[in-house]
């Protein structure tokens, strides 16, 4: 049977091959990010120092599905104290060590700075080493705000002795 509209055939299977591809990129497994990242975000300084927190919890508490929603893909952060860039599979692979911990969250300082669609927050924790010593961590997140939410691409860890 011959084809009566080529032009239709075409837009057909355009439209085929796109949602064939859109659902092979989304992976298995996926996180519904919707429900586990920070909600009613906005483009203020507060949502920035919310974010921070949930992600200080995250951490803690191995909650490795909110840092895949906030993580960008190629995100990656500078250790000084381990001489490295660790990438985002780095720190998901460490934050999944804690799955389970409830332990207690120290407090979080934070100054945001927010620039249009980017954004830092500047952040200070208190919290006491092994032995029991007091000990300040200081970090520094680079954010960009797409599609109604906030996406870190970079951090810099900067640790006290």
């Amino acid at each position: 049977m011959p084809i009566q509209n080529p032009l239709r055939a075409l837009v057909l299977v355009a439209a085929c091959a796109f949602n064939i591809s859109a659902v092979a990129a989304v992976p298995a497994g996926a996180v519904a990010c919707k429900s586990v990242e920070t909600p009613n975000q906005q483009k203020d300084e507060e949502t920035i120092r919310r974010i921070e927190r949930g992600w200080l919890a995250a951490e803690y508490q191995g909650n490795v599905d909110f840092l895949q929603c906030l993580l960008a893909p190629g995100y990656r952060v500078m250790a000084p104290n381990e001489n490295k860039i660790r990438t985002r599979e780095d720190l998901l692979e460490r934050v999944a060590k804690n799955k389970g911990k409830n332990p207690v969250i120290p407090p979080l300082e934070t100054t945001v700075v927010i620039n249009g669609d980017s954004a830092l927050a500047f952040s200070l924790m208190r919290t006491t080493n092994k032995a029991g010593e007091s000990r300040e961590i200081r970090f520094v997140d680079s954010y960009y705000f797409t599609d109604g939410v906030w996406r870190a691409y970079s951090g810099v860890d900067l640790y006290q002795p």
